[in-house]
């Protein structure tokens, strides 16, 4: 057996274990924050069919990693393969997509947790950079947005402007170590709220 499968196989036998159901399925965070990786990547347009990935950002155990178009970015398959948790804002319907058109042999992870919509259940409006703002998270290419990083790129292919390419990959960078940010916040929230319904449901039943 494939050593991805197999390892894949043992970590759903533990999820089952834990028996949670589809709403509570963002408590894996807390018990394996090992198999968790952070997920941000950026591409050459809004496209699925016609633009690609250029760069694929990873957040891992405290590291940061970044996969670049035409320089390594195959050598991303040796952390998506083989860890079962991604953590992403919007990446139901933008990053998994674009990463299943470029790697159409990777099996999707085993659990895909979504921060847009914990974030929504929250109550908290806005696309990612305006989340950051609500919770005070400062960023060193504030400002910059998608549309400016698919200019950087631009710019770094038909220029080979290297201070292009480091400003996009600093910017992938703060996405996706402030997507572990906005998830530590939702987190603990979210088992505030659980503890003052516990609490309430123990203050009506005595």
């Amino acid at each position: 057996m494939d050593k991805s499968n197999y390892l894949i196989r043992e970590f759903r036998e533990k999820i089952q274990k834990l028996n949670l159901s589809s709403q509570n399925l963002w408590k894996v965070y807390l018990y394996f924050p090992s198999e968790v990786l952070f997920l941000d990547i950026e591409t050459e347009g809004l496209s699925k069919e016609r633009n690609n990935i250029t760069l694929i950002g990873i957040y891992k155990n405290s590291h940061y990693y970044h996969f670049i178009k035409y320089i390594n970015l195959e050598k991303a398959l040796e952390i998506l393969t083989f860890t079962p948790i991604w953590i992403s804002f919007g990446g139901e319907n933008f990053d998994l997509p674009f990463i299943k058109k470029t790697f159409s042999f990777l099996e999707t992870p085993l659990i895909h947790i979504d921060l847009f919509f914990l974030t929504q259940q929250l109550g908290i409006k806005g696309g990612l950079k305006k989340i950051e703002k609500v919770l005070g998270i400062y960023r060193k290419t504030e400002g910059l947005n998608g549309y400016d990083a698919v200019k950087l790129w631009k710019k770094w292919i038909e220029e080979e402007d290297k201070k292009s390419l480091e400003m996009l990959i600093l910017y992938n960078k703060e996405d996706v170590i402030n997507l572990k940010k906005i998830m530590d916040y939702v987190v603990f929230r979210l088992l505030e709220k659980e503890g003052k319904e516990n609490e309430k449901a123990f203050n009506e039943f005595i």
